[in-house]
């Protein structure tokens, strides 16, 4: 009998997996489970996923030498040339080891300092899309609950591809997942997916110019500003700012100021606070966000996902 499939994925000598993983809050979200007392990430994938038909399978990745060594991804089954191939490709768009991140450090020593730059996403645009739908207009622990429905009652203990969703009605997605007005317009991005009238691969490409690329995203149904920003930053174009009520609050938190009855209006303070960091003002954001999270809670890869995980949004925490 063959024996489980066992990847070794090379990193720079200052990746450090529980760093770049426990760095966004979509880590937190289903089919991910984070297990901190093994600083290794669990998530079931689908082979569809990848175009391909093996079925559902579950994985774990952790680093084991520490800093600097290899990523091990271990397979609960043995996996043929291709899906090994797509899986290492997953596995690199989650953790970012292909990552430059020195133009980043020289603008931010604090975060050099830190090891911060490389931010969780999905190994998928696709799964990213689904999570940002699901995380607009909504508190933190209806995006956890919705994501882990979707997970549970259609995706078969992986992420649903476009293809599952695709075949659902808005109403009974919205019934069995939870997921309210959203439903349409997750189907909706499932079938532009699945007929190929959304390609990933034109949002990914790096021979679009960003304002090609966050014009484009803003055409899509249930992508207004800040979705379509927050979708930019997890493309790797992290010069876009997706300011919300959270932005509002670490505003006010950092100046001492409160927020205005139309917080709208602090738009143009924050944006000019940032401006330093082109074309990184993105990840300058988010570092003083998740450091505030971290401040509150601990270090991120030390988090329960059943405790924090699920509460860990300032609302919550102040």
């Amino acid at each position: 009998m063959a024996r489980p499939t066992q990847l070794r994925i090379a990193t720079p000598a200052d990746y450090w997996f529980p760093a770049a993983i426990c760095s966004y809050g979509y880590f937190l979200l289903a089919p991910n489970r984070w297990r901190p007392e093994r600083m290794a990430l669990q998530r079931g994938f689908d082979a569809a996923e990848f175009g391909l038909p093996a079925g559902v399978f579950a994985t774990e990745i952790d680093q084991p030498g520490g800093r600097g060594t290899p990523l091990r991804v271990r397979c609960d089954r043995p996996l043929d040339p291709e899906v090994r191939s797509a899986l290492r490709r997953a596995v690199v768009r989650i953790g970012r080891p292909d990552l430059d991140l020195s133009r980043w450090r020289r603008l931010h020593p604090a975060a050099r300092r830190r090891g911060f730059g490389r931010l969780y996403r999905s190994p998928t645009l696709f799964e990213d899309m689904v999570k940002t739908i699901t995380n607009c207009n909504v508190g933190w622990p209806s995006t956890v609950r919705m994501n882990r429905l979707l997970v549970e009652r259609v995706g078969e203990g992986a992420f649903p591809t476009p293809a599952r969703l695709a075949r659902l009605a808005p109403s009974r997605l919205q019934r069995s997942c939870k997921v309210g007005y959203r439903a349409k317009r997750i189907v909706r991005l499932a079938r532009g997916f699945e007929s190929g009238a959304i390609d990933p691969s034109w949002f990914e490409s790096t021979e679009r110019s960003d304002e090609e690329v966050y014009e484009k995203l803003l055409t899509l149904e249930g992508f207004g500003p800040y979705a379509a920003a927050n979708v930019m930053q997890l493309l790797g174009r992290d010069d876009v700012l997706p300011i919300d009520t959270e932005g509002y609050r670490l505003h006010e938190k950092r100046t001492g100021s409160r927020t205005p009855r139309d917080p709208k209006r602090l738009e143009a303070a924050i944006t000019a606070h940032y401006e330093p960091y082109r074309p990184h003002r993105f990840l300058a954001y988010w570092y003083d966000l998740w450091r505030d999270y971290e401040s509150q809670r601990g270090d991120a890869w030390t988090w329960e996902p059943e405790e924090v995980g699920a509460s860990f949004t300032a609302g919550r925490l102040d």
